[in-house]
């Protein structure tokens, strides 16, 4: 009884934890993208350009044939095109401004009718978000580099006439995709097309064209993937 009376007037002591211990760590991948197929429709938009802006419909299918490499076809449909808020029409004063039509953009590069490519992705980098201490949002960043062609809508020096061409074009880009589940992500890109037409105003000459295009897409994995 004097033992027991002893023990319980001395305070309990508690173990001294790490941090590790105290708190559960998040490990490990929620999304296997080894040897899965990826689906994804997207909406976008050109981004800086002097004289046009469209607004974008698209496909892509990529293959992952590693948890970092993954081979892609991509095809981008303008589905509606218009003079861009950058570029004005004034008189030989430079006064009674206003914005161009088309028509009066017809000899100016820029206007594209379709995009094509077939990319090659490198995702090397994975990681987590933690959402206000709730959840854990899985990520990981990729840059992709492509090869394919697009139509070129335009009208050649002294015709009224657009004409469409297809050109070879360079494609360079980087993404992001947010997993929503294991089978579905968000995915953001910026892309640089890069292709050559006529220049304006010099005959016989070519320029250097850059084409950006921002894109969001909802991607579908199908397959149950492998780790290895």
């Amino acid at each position: 009884a004097r033992a027991d009376e002893a023990s319980a007037g001395q305070p309990v002591e508690t173990p001294n934890l790490d941090l590790d211990e105290r708190i559960a760590p998040v490990s490990g991948r929620m999304f296997v993208k080894n040897g899965r197929h990826e689906i994804s429709p997207t909406v976008g938009l050109s981004l800086g350009d002097a004289f046009f802006t469209k607004y974008l419909a698209g496909l892509r299918y990529a293959y992952h044939f590693g948890e970092t490499w993954s081979v892609g076809l991509n095809g981008t449909y303008a589905v509606h095109s218009e003079p861009s808020g950058a570029v004005n029409r004034c008189d030989s004063n430079g006064q009674n401004c206003r914005a161009p039509t088309m028509d009066e953009l017809a000899r100016t590069p820029g206007d594209i009718g379709w995009m094509g490519s077939l990319d090659l992705s490198w995702a090397p980098l994975y990681g987590k978000i933690s959402l206000l201490a709730q959840q854990v949002l899985h990520f990981d960043t990729y840059a992709l580099l492509g090869a394919g062609v697009l139509e070129s809508k335009m009208a050649p020096q002294g015709s009224p006439e657009v004409e469409a061409k297809i050109l070879p074009a360079l494609h360079v880009g980087v993404g992001q995709r947010y997993f929503v589940s294991r089978n579905a992500t968000l995915r953001f890109e910026i892309r640089d097309v890069i292709y050559q037409t006529d220049a304006v105003g010099q005959p016989g000459e070519k320029d250097l064209q850059n084409q950006l295009v921002f894109t969001i897409g909802l991607s579908f994995f199908l397959g149950s993937g492998s780790e290895y």
